[in-house]
Order: structure tokens, then sequence, then C-alpha cells
């Protein structure tokens, strides 16, 4: 689960945290909600077929993999056996970490193809507090928020980092036990893109 020497780490840089001010706000309020669901057989084949092509020797779970479609791409989020197992999420507070990754497929695609990384590393100063980024495999962020230990799970919230095309996009959730909850998945109108 450690970033260093995890599947292309040598080519991708630490990138830092985005300041809060570059995270897009969506209220409760704004936006819509995102249909989030676990997947079939014959998609968690395609999503492990997408990670070992993708993503060779991150070691994911099919029974955690969860589906959050926006427009019509599905992006599956899968974590490693690791991140999702009990008491997996200490290491987060010790070192820069490879939670996982996420696999898309767009309408009308045959294959699933692994377009971001997730990745955690620790907050200093903060004892329970970890910064949580999905990562493009490019290298760049394209969300960030903040997680905090507790009992052996992670709770996260994530927000989109505003760059050019970005939407508001908030997503919220829990990591541990063997299992990824997603408890909150929105996204801003097309019209407030940035």
């Amino acid at each position: 689960m450690h970033a260093e020497g995890s599947p292309g780490s040598a080519e991708r840089k630490a990138l830092p945290f985005p300041q809060e001010d570059k995270l897009l706000a969506l209220a409760d309020c704004d936006g819509h909600a995102l249909p989030v669901e676990p997947i079939g057989l014959h998609a968690a084949r395609a999503v492990l077929q997408a990670l070992r092509d993708g993503a060779p020797g991150l070691d994911c779970d099919e029974n955690t993999f969860l589906c959050l479609r926006y427009g019509e791409t599905a992006h599956v989020a899968c974590v490693s056996r690791q991140a999702a197992e009990q008491g997996g999420s200490e290491v987060l507070l010790k070192q820069r970490s490879l939670l996982g990754a996420v696999a898309t497929r767009a309408k009308g695609e045959e294959a699933y193809r692994v377009s971001h990384l997730l990745v955690a590393e620790p907050v200093a100063g903060l004892a329970c507090s970890v910064h949580v980024m999905v990562q493009q495999c490019s290298g760049d962020v394209v969300m960030a928020g903040w997680g905090e230990l507790a009992h052996g799970q992670l709770l996260f919230h994530l927000h989109a980092v505003k760059r050019p095309g970005a939407v508001p996009l908030a997503i919220a959730g829990c990591l541990g036990g063997g299992h990824l909850d997603l408890t909150h998945a929105a996204a801003g109108s097309p019209d407030a893109v940035h």
C-alpha cells in the first residue's frame, strides 16, 4: 500500500495537497445526487483486467468495488485489500500510501481503463488526519479532501479541484473493516463548470 515502489510510482511525482481555496465547494442544496452501486460479476472481471493492465501489482478485492455513474461514464472505485482490511488504515498515518485506483468506462466502450489513483498521506501535526487525493494517471490532482482515522476506519470527504472544465463534485465515505461505503456523492450542474 506504500506509494513508493507501487505500480508506476517511479514516474509519478508526489504532488502537494491543493490549498483549500482551490477546492470547489458544493452546498447540500446544490447539484444532484450521483448513483452509487455495487457492480456485477461480468463488470468486476473487466475491472480486474483493467487493473492488471493499468496498475499491475495493485491487489484489490472485487467485493469492495463500487460504481459511481456520472453522465454516461461509469467510475469504479477499487481499493487495495490492505487499505480495506481492519486496521489497514493505521499505516496511512506513517507514510504516503496508494489506497487504490478508479477504473472508468464510457458509454459505448467495451473495456474499462485505469484512469485515476487514490492516494493518502499523513497531515503534519494532526494525529489522526490524512490528506486524500484522486490523481489522474498523468499526475494531475482532480479531487482532494481530508480523512480522519477512527476505530480502524478512514472517514473521508473529497471535493473537485478548481481547473478548466471542472464541475463541483463532492464524495464522502468510509473505508475499513473490509468494506468501502460511499455515503454521499453529488455533482453540480453543468453550468457550474470552471
